[in-house]
C-alpha cells in the first residue's frame, strides 16, 4: 500500500539570501551559483556540508492491513517523513508510491477557526482532511457523539477548553475512511481517558484491514498496536523488524528505561554501613529487554553489601509513574530479616509483582537501603530502574475480551465467582 524508496530530505543551514526583486535578478543569481558549482568542486562540497539531512536514503514498505510504528529520538526524522508522505513538503531525493486513499492525522484540530461554531469547524476541518460535504453530513452525528461536546456544538470554538478542541478534532479525524492513515503523536495530548479512547479507535481502524503508519513516543501503545516497527536515528533507519526488539533498540538509543544497573565497589552508592551493588528487573523468568506483557510476573532483584554488622538494614522500593506521581512504596517485611540485625556480607533480596497486576503504562522504581531503629538512610537510588507494561489482548489477561477504557495504575486478576440463583 505504501512504498518508500531511497528517500532523502535536506535543509540548508546557512541563512537564506535576500529575495531578488525581479525575475531577471533571480535568473542572474541562479546562473552565477550554477557557474560556481561547475567551476569549483570545492564550492559544491562546501554547499553540501552546509546542508542538514533530516532523512537520508530511507527505504521501507507497508503491506495492506499492516500497522507500522515509527519510533526514534527527537530530531530523528519522524515528522519530516510524515510531511513528505502527506505531500506537505517534497523530498530532495527518492520517491514515495501510494496505492489508495491516504489521510493524515498530524495535529489534532488543525484548521479550527476560533470564531466559527463547533458545527462549522467540523465541516471545515473534515474538508481539510479530504472528506466531501455529503460524507461529512452523513457522519456528522457520529462525530459529535464521539467528541462528547454535543451541548456546545453551536458555540464558537474560541470558548472551548483545550480538551474540548482536542476531542472534537480527533472525532473528525477518527471518522475518516481512507485506505492508509498516518498518525503523529495523537497520544501526546489529552487526559488518560482521551488517550485510551484514541487507542481503541486506532485499534478498531486497524482491525478493518486498513493500513496505518503510527508515530509515537508512547511505548506501551506502540507495543499494543503494531507487530513491526521502524527505528530512526538522525534520518536513517537503524532497525526494521519486530516491535519489542525495535523498542529495545530505541531504549538503548535514548539511554533510558534501564532494566538493570550495577556498580564497581569504588562507585557503589551507599555509606560506611551498606551499599548497593546491582539491581535488575526480570519478567517471566528473564531480564527485561522492552515492554512487558501484563500477563507475565515481574521480579525485582537487589544485590547489596552490609559493611558494618549489628544494624537492622532493609531494602525498600518506591514506584512512580513517568510524571513523578508516587504509586506505592514497599519494604522488606519478611520475619527472618525484618527488625533483625544483620551480619556483614553480600545479600540478594527478591520481591515479586504477580502477573496481571499492572495496567498499561510506564513506571520507574526508586530503591533505598535504610536502618529502621533508629532510622537512617544509607543509600537512595532515585528512579534508577524503569519499565513499560502493555496488554497484548491475548487470552490470560485480566482485561478479558473487553477492549474499552480501564482506568488506574493496576489491573489485577481478581477472584470473580457467579452462581445462578434461579431459572
Amino acid at each position: 500500500m505504501l512504498t518508500v524508496e531511497s528517500l532523502s530530505k535536506s535543509y540548508p543551514l546557512r541563512a537564506a539570501p535576500n529575495r531578488a526583486e525581479t525575475l531577471f535578478d533571480q535568473a542572474l543569481n541562479g546562473g552565477r551559483a550554477l557557474a560556481r558549482r561547475l567551476v569549483s568542486r570545492r564550492a559544491a562540497a562546501d554547499e553540501s556540508e552546509r546542508l542538514h539531512w533530516a532523512l537520508r536514503d530511507l527505504s521501507f514498505s507497508v503491506a495492506e492491513g499492516e500497522v507500522l510504528s515509527v519510533i526514534g529520538h527527537n530530531g530523528s526524522g519522524k515528522s519530516t517523513l510524515l510531511k513528505i508522505l502527506s505531500r506537505i513538503t517534497a523530498p530532495t531525493q527518492g520517491q514515495v508510491r501510494v496505492r489508495g486513499r491516504l489521510a493524515s492525522l498530524l495535529e489534532v484540530g488543525t484548521g479550527f477557526h476560533p470564531d466559527l461554531s463547533g458545527r462549522d469547524n467540523v465541516y471545515l476541518n473534515a474538508a481539510i482532511l479530504g472528506m466531501r460535504r455529503a460524507e461529512i453530513a452523513r457522519r456528522f452525528d457520529a462525530i459529535v457523539e464521539f467528541s462528547g461536546v454535543a451541548a456546545f456544538i453551536d458555540t464558537p470554538v474560541k470558548h472551548y477548553s483545550s480538551g474540548m478542541k482536542v476531542r472534537l478534532g480527533f472525532a473528525v479525524a477518527a471518522h475518516l475512511d481512507p485506505d492508509i492513515l498516518l498518525i503523529d503523536e495523537v497520544l501526546a495530548v489529552g487526559d488518560a481517558a482521551f488517550q485510551q479512547r484514541c487507542l481503541n479507535r486506532i485499534e478498531e481502524f486497524g482491525a478493518t484491514g486498513r493500513t496505518i503508519l503510527y508515530v509515537s513516543h508512547h511505548l506501551p501503545s506502540v507495543a499494543r498496536l503494531s507487530k513491526r516497527s521502524l527505528v530512526l536515528d538522525h534520518g536513517r533507519a537503524i532497525f526494521d523488524g519486530p516491535t519489542l526488539t525495535a523498542i529495545r533498540k530505541y531504549e538503548q538509543q535514548i539511554g533510558g528505561y534501564h532494566s538493570s544497573r550495577s556498580w564497581a565497589v569504588a562507585d557503589a552508592p551507599g555509606d560506611e554501613r551498606a551499599r548497593f551493588l546491582a539491581v535488575e528487573i526480570h519478567a517471566n523468568g528473564a531480564p527485561v529487554s522492552g515492554p512487558v506483557d501484563t500477563r507475565f510476573p515481574l521480579e525485582l532483584r537487589v544485590v547489596y553489601e552490609v559493611l558494618e554488622g549489628g544494624h537492622t538494614i532493609l531494602p525498600g522500593l518506591h514506584l512512580h509513574d513517568f510524571s513523578g506521581n508516587p504509586i506505592l512504596s514497599s519494604i522488606d517485611t519478611h520475619p527472618e530479616w525484618h527488625g533483625q540485625p544483620r551480619a556483614t556480607g553480600t545479600y540478594e533480596t527478591v520481591t515479586r509483582f504477580p502477573a496481571n497486576f499492572f495496567n498499561e503504562g510506564s513506571f520507574t522504581i526508586g530503591l533505598s537501603l535504610v536502618t529502621q531503629a533508629p532510622f537512617k538512610c544509607h543509600a537512595y537510588l532515585h528512579d534508577t530502574l524503569a519499565f513499560s507494561v502493555y496488554d497484548s489482548g491475548l487470552p490470560g489477561s485480566s482485561r478479558g475480551v473487553f477492549r474499552g477504557e480501564l482506568k488506574g495504575y493496576f489491573l489485577p486478576m481478581l477472584d470473580w465467582q457467579t452462581q445462578r440463583r434461579s431459572a
